[in-house]
This record gives structure tokens, C-alpha cells and sequence, in this order.
């Protein structure tokens, strides 16, 4: 479910909890190399993720604010042959 308050803005989703797990998909790296992906219309920053755009990680939500969240990795899912350890892709 989809929270709005009463101007018509999305407040964030209300399934999200702090301490629990989603599988996410890294689409891009900020410049303190943190991987950021989104669960619906909230921005996850995902600390030590090795990000490689593309990857999926299943996290664990540390912090969630009304908008965005910070999580950690607690596995790697999803591991492509096709990535080697800079996240480039090998054609």
C-alpha cells in the first residue's frame, strides 16, 4: 500500500520495515560506492555492496526515513559469468 498525504505526494510504501530483507537490483553507484536501487518509489542506498549496475542483492533495511532507506548486503543473488570484479561486462 501506497501512503499519500493530503496534497497528492507520495509518502513511501508502508510494507517497507526497518530489520527487514528485500531482493533488489542495483541500478546505479554513487560516488562514496554505494549501490542504490529502489523498492517501488523508495531510493535504497546499499553500503559495501560492491555494486555493479544491474546485480541483484538481497538486503537488509538498517535505517528507512519517509522517502529513501541505507541497507547492507546479505547475499548475492543473481551471479552473471558476464561481470568480472571492476562490474564490467565481459561481451
Amino acid at each position: 500500500m501506497i501512503l499519500v498525504d493530503i496534497r497528492g505526494i507520495k509518502m513511501g510504501i508502508e510494507k517497507l520495515v526497518e530489520g527487514g530483507t528485500y531482493d533488489v537490483r542495483l541500478n546505479a553507484r554513487n560516488p562514496r560506492g554505494e549501490g542504490i536501487g529502489k523498492i517501488e518509489d523508495v531510493v535504497v542506498f546499499v553500503k559495501d555492496a560492491n555494486a555493479r549496475i544491474g546485480k541483484i542483492h538481497k538486503i537488509k533495511i538498517t535505517k528507512l526515513y519517509r522517502t529513501f532507506a541505507y541497507g547492507e548486503v546479505v547475499d548475492q543473488l543473481n551471479n552473471s559469468k558476464y561481470f568480472i570484479n571492476s562490474g564490467s561486462i565481459i561481451l
